[in-house]
């Protein structure tokens, strides 16, 4: 038996309305009629031999709260806003339905708008989808407001599938994030014990639990607790879900970081062969700045000098303050330039 083949514009146009569950209508802004293809009536679950379509009919199926006057659509069409715009539609047998429109606009010519074209699709399982992602981040919100822990995913791997919060939290940015093995901002000595954390989740296939050094933004470590969990499916490790809350007690290499002179950060910066100017490009202040602060002999402290702090710890240097207030300067075990 022969396969018939849809030869003409409209069977085509008629394939594709039923495949992609989809319609097209033309809304003239003069006459205010409105047309639609077979496909936008099978969407609204209407007859094209019982049902003449009309403004009137169309806004009586739309949402209460989603219909547009028609100064409304012209506005909004003028301005761009209805190139893509999703509704609620009640059907004539009362099924709630999402559509997505996507339209163009033709004007005649003397200008003006006389045309508004589109096509409508059935979006309600996408919507459905994205409304139970909406309620998935409220609930960690709320979680997070009540536990005071932060709620995060990694990959099979360990990357980080969403680097905002630990991005803030440490002032580590996404793209260094993205080393996962290099485990940046965790204590150095700390490193083995996620390591070691992981290996047995992945071994076990259950929760792991663990407690590491981790250095924030402002420069001072933390004790960050954590609870992670490996999420198997199908015998596959495919994700980490964890949460992670801070001590109340924040730790350094002292109880209160030590107030830091000039000398300190010359003295720092020599220790790992580090240049007044590399400095700067790493902390992004200018040049002079750095300076400025390093010929201050009594240097106040400063946003400035909260950031050189943070970046000369980063790189291993321990700040103490003995019990006559002195500091002393040291590089800390397995670092260096």
């Amino acid at each position: 038996m022969p396969i018939r083949i849809a030869t003409t514009p409209d069977k085509r146009t008629k394939l594709l309305e039923v495949f992609l569950g989809a319609g097209s209508w033309t809304y003239s802004i003069q006459a205010r009629d409105i047309f639609w293809s077979p496909g936008l009536y099978a969407l609204l679950g209407l007859d094209p031999h019982t049902v003449i379509p009309s403004r009137d009919l169309y806004d009586t199926m739309i949402h209460p709260e989603d219909r547009l006057s028609h100064d409304e659509i012209v506005e909004r069409a003028e301005a761009g806003e209805l190139a893509v715009r999703r509704f609620r539609m009640i059907r004539s047998d009362g099924r709630l339905l999402w559509l997505e429109s996507k339209s163009q606009r033709e004007y005649d010519r003397q200008g003006g708008l006389s045309f508004l074209h589109g096509v409508v699709q059935d979006v309600t399982d996408d919507q459905k989808v994205r409304s139970e992602n909406a309620r998935i981040r409220q609930a960690v919100m709320s979680m997070k407001k009540i536990t005071g822990a932060d709620f995060w995913r990694t990959d099979a791997e360990g990357r980080m599938l969403d680097t905002a919060n630990w991005a803030q939290f440490t002032g580590v940015t996404p793209e260094r994030l993205k080393d996962h093995e290099a485990l940046t901002a965790i204590h150095p000595d700390d490193r083995d014990i996620v390591r070691k954390a992981r290996e047995t989740g992945i071994r076990l296939k259950q929760q792991v639990q663990f407690t590491v050094r981790v250095l924030g933004a402002d420069g001072n470590y933390r004790n960050v607790e954590h609870k992670v969990i490996p999420v198997v499916m199908d015998g596959q490790l495919v994700e980490w879900h964890g949460m992670s809350w801070i001590n109340k007690q924040a730790v350094s290499d002292s109880d209160e970081a030590p107030l830091l002179r000039a000398r300190h950060i010359r003295a720092a910066r020599a220790l790992i062969g580090m240049t007044a100017r590399e400095l700067a490009e790493a902390v992004g202040l200018s040049f002079s700045t750095i300076r400025r602060i390093e010929d201050d002999v009594d240097a106040p402290r400063s946003s400035a000098m909260d950031k050189i702090r943070f970046e000369l710890t980063r790189r291993g240097i321990s700040f103490n303050a003995s019990a006559d207030g002195a500091v002393t300067i040291a590089l800390k075990s397995g670092t260096g330039r």
